[in-house]
């Protein structure tokens, strides 16, 4: 699921939650990619969407119960939310930047977390 955050449109915290959780009562291995809003073409008249907001929104998914949330669009400045870390014990899975892949256990190990043993939703 992607979700486009445009300042001033969609931003709110309550907002954000209310996306958030109803994707946690479908699933909460859905993955939730919160994305920067960039003003082009024709809609030029918001701010583009910062670093910050993005990972405020990504926080907010996490704290809503959601296992798999990234930043996008901001390639490099959104911290550990362009990455998959394991839900069980955090351990880091595929790190990235952008669409990078810089280091990947996840694939080698079919999809299971080799720290801890949890399988990961997905297709490996």
């Amino acid at each position: 699921m992607v979700t486009l955050i445009v300042p001033g449109f969609n931003d709110t915290d309550a907002e954000l939650r209310d996306i958030a959780r109803f994707l946690v009562s479908v699933s909460p291995d859905i993955p939730w990619h919160v994305t920067a809003f960039h003003p082009d073409y024709k809609m030029t008249d918001r701010d583009q969407t910062t670093a910050t907001t993005l990972r405020r929104a990504a926080e907010l998914g996490v704290g809503e119960g959601l296992r798999y949330v990234y930043a996008g669009n901001l390639p490099g400045r959104v911290g550990p939310f362009e990455n998959t870390s394991c839900p069980s014990c955090r351990a880091l899975l595929i790190e990235r930047v952008g669409y990078t892949i810089l280091r990947d256990v996840l694939t080698p190990a079919r999809g299971v977390c080799p720290s801890c043993g949890a399988r990961i939703p997905g297709r490996w």
